[in-house]
């Protein structure tokens, strides 16, 4: 598969490659590379982006690699590990896969929650489920463009992602065309009237014990003042309430993100393994040849 990202990073292309275990070392996964190079090269993307999934995280030695961020480790030997170094990719950073059983328990969640609500005097929690309200729109499309600029990102080649309203109304859109519900919990700043913080979870309508975290951010400027557990929480709490099916939050978050990852440990998620982040850069083509 390959994505071509057609907003921000469109510097970039996102390629998959997969081949049943029984029909490897035939050439199959060569074959689908090079056909999703040529794409690449033709679309004028100069790099490349991957990622693969181990589990569990090896432990260190000689049979594991370590992100160059200092967190995170992935299989040396594996399959997709061979197959991307053998290629060129270099490995930029380590993602850990984490689950939340729920319900979360209450002895677990209660004393957090008035823990986050005491420290975040001054703002004010909005919930919505399944759509944005319009006058949202804008300050949550803030957010999702700081996403990509504030989160860790290890050594990949990503720029500023922009959104605005209408970017968020579309996203909104299709992920219901998708057969997919959502919950987002943003945290408001009452002194200045905007959005300081949010969560936001989607899940599969037909798999109603699954739940998938998407994003969650806290601009820079107002950290240090639990509004991370205050929006998380908040999803959580909305989750118990209006999809009691819900058994299990699935994340993913830089092994590097050590706040981020204290929230999520304190709020009961477990490690379940380690996603590879790969990126290649390709040769720039000489200034001299023929276009």
């Amino acid at each position: 598969m390959v994505a071509l990202p057609q907003q921000g990073n469109t510097h970039t292309a996102l390629v998959y490659v997969g081949v049943d275990p029984a029909r490897r070392r035939r050439g199959v996964g060569t074959a689908l590379w090079e056909a999703a190079l040529d794409v690449v090269r033709a679309e004028g993307r100069r790099v490349v982006q991957s990622d693969s999934s181990f589990a569990p995280e090896p432990p260190p030695g000689p049979g594991a690699i370590e992100a160059p961020t200092g967190s995170g480790r992935v299989p040396a030997h594996d399959d997709a590990t061979t197959f991307a170094l053998h290629r060129g990719f270099t490995l930029e950073q380590v993602m850990r896969h984490s689950v939340l059983a729920l319900p979360v328990p209450p002895a677990v969640l209660d004393p957090l929650r008035e823990a986050a609500t005491a420290r975040a005097a001054g703002y004010r929690v909005h919930v919505w489920t399944d759509d944005v309200p319009e006058e949202w729109l804008a300050q949550l499309a803030v957010l999702e463009t700081r996403m990509s600029t504030d989160a860790p990102s290890g050594g990949l080649d990503l720029a500023e992602d922009p959104w605005d309203a209408e970017r968020v109304r579309t996203f909104s859109r299709e992920i219901r065309d998708r057969g997919r519900g959502y919950v987002v919990a943003a945290a408001e700043d009452t002194a200045t009237g905007t959005l300081a913080a949010f969560s936001m979870v989607a899940y599969p309508r037909d798999r109603p014990e699954v739940v998938f975290q998407e994003d969650t951010l806290v601009l820079r400027e107002h950290r240090g003042r639990s509004l991370g557990l205050l929006v998380k929480v908040a999803v959580l709490d909305e989750l118990a309430r209006a999809r009691p099916s819900s058994r299990r939050v699935h994340t993913w978050n830089a092994e590097e993100n050590r706040h981020m990852l204290a929230i999520n440990v304190a709020l009961g998620f477990a490690p379940t393994g380690v996603e590879a982040e790969w990126q290649l850069v390709l040769d720039a083509p000489d200034p001299g040849s023929a276009p």
